[in-house]
């Protein structure tokens, strides 16, 4: 197959629509290399009280419309980092602790890469 099209809310398994977990008859969804999600948040959502972080990942975030508040721990500090305006994008490194909340509905375009089964790490707190 040489081209694929779609409807990423509609084709996304929990907002995931590209990826190693993507069944192989999805053929060219299924990917190692990199993840897509296309991430309806409503107002008032949450992370909850988990952390999450990557091994080996980096996790691209893009805002398409809305807001969404995310804080990163680095070295022990929090940094609160606002996404508010459409196309206002962050870069989490891996190993990077990373929680978010989202004020007002909200539609975030996320990518991760590589995408690698077993990667995330979470903590409570």
């Amino acid at each position: 197959m040489h081209f694929m099209h779609g409807k990423a809310g509609r084709d996304a398994m929990r907002g995931w629509f590209v990826g190693q977990f993507v069944p192989a008859e999805h053929e060219l969804r299924r990917r190692t290399d990199m993840e897509l999600k296309w991430g309806v948040h409503p107002k008032g959502e949450r992370r909850g009280d988990t952390w999450a972080s990557y091994r080996t990942s980096t996790t691209i975030s893009v805002l398409i419309e809305g807001s969404l508040i995310v804080k990163l721990r680095v070295d022990g500090q929090v940094h609160e980092v606002l996404l508010e305006e459409k196309g206002d994008y962050l870069i989490i490194d891996s190993q990077v602790d990373h929680n978010w909340e989202s004020p007002e509905d909200s539609i975030v375009l996320t990518i991760r890469c590589p995408s690698v089964a077993g990667d995330l790490i979470e903590r409570i707190e």
